[in-house]
């Protein structure tokens, strides 16, 4: 190693041969199964992530420039990675069961709540204040529904990949998905679109429910 870095290093510009990105893989992944378990709990600790964020902001003021470069970098990668399709459906399928276990959502956690649902006696994990009052509201008329209906629909995002979303309500007397909306935008347009093709194939039908706030409708 010359300790040189940047357009200094005597490998600048160098691009590395298939067999060296393959040995540089091979390393990083043995490095992380011996010391991944160390490194994932002290990223987690408030002394790190402070460190962490502190050093970012240094390095910003330092080199005006790094942020954009960082970011063109990154949008780099998950456009023209083979690996970008694979991580990105781990992403997916992480928020797919924090989401049923109530530990992200649209508002959370400012107006989460766990109701018990009559019908099964299982707790049901409500997103928004929005989202209790529908439920509420049919266990008043006695209408069955549930959101542990376990449905994912893939549908095109408007940035071009394809992600999962899950309809907030399912009443399994007629089969009718709901979606419980303050607001919407394009990309529930996106969502909504594909739950529709996804309720026609199956002769359901797919019902938005939009809270007298909504100002976009």
């Amino acid at each position: 190693m010359s300790g040189k870095t940047g357009d200094k290093s005597p490998i600048y510009g160098l691009k590395r041969t298939p067999e060296q990105l393959k040995n540089y893989s091979d390393g990083a992944k043995k490095r992380w199964e011996i010391h991944g378990e160390k490194i994932r709990k002290s990223r987690k600790s408030e002394s790190y992530r402070k460190l962490h964020s502190d050093s970012q902001k240094l390095s910003y003021v330092k080199n005006p420039d790094l942020k954009r470069i960082r970011s063109e970098g990154v949008n780099r990668f998950w456009a023209e990675s083979p690996l970008a399709p694979i991580l990105r459906q781990e992403a997916s399928d992480r928020a797919v069961q924090l989401l049923a276990e109530n530990k992200i959502g649209p508002q959370a956690p400012f107006k989460r709540e766990t109701l018990i649902n009559p019908w099964t006696g299982e707790e049901e994990h409500m997103h928004s204040s929005w989202e209790s009052i529908f439920f509420q509201s049919c266990v008043e008329r006695e209408y069955e529904v549930t959101k542990n209906h376990g449905i994912v629909i893939p549908y095109n995002h408007p940035d071009g990949t394809v992600r999962n979303y899950i309809p907030d309500f399912f009443g399994k007397e007629d089969k009718v998905l709901y979606e419980v909306k303050g607001r919407h935008d394009a990309v529930d347009e996106a969502k909504w679109d594909a739950a529709k093709i996804f309720c026609e194939k199956r002769k359901w039908w797919f019902v938005v429910m939009l809270s007298p706030t909504d100002d976009t409708a």
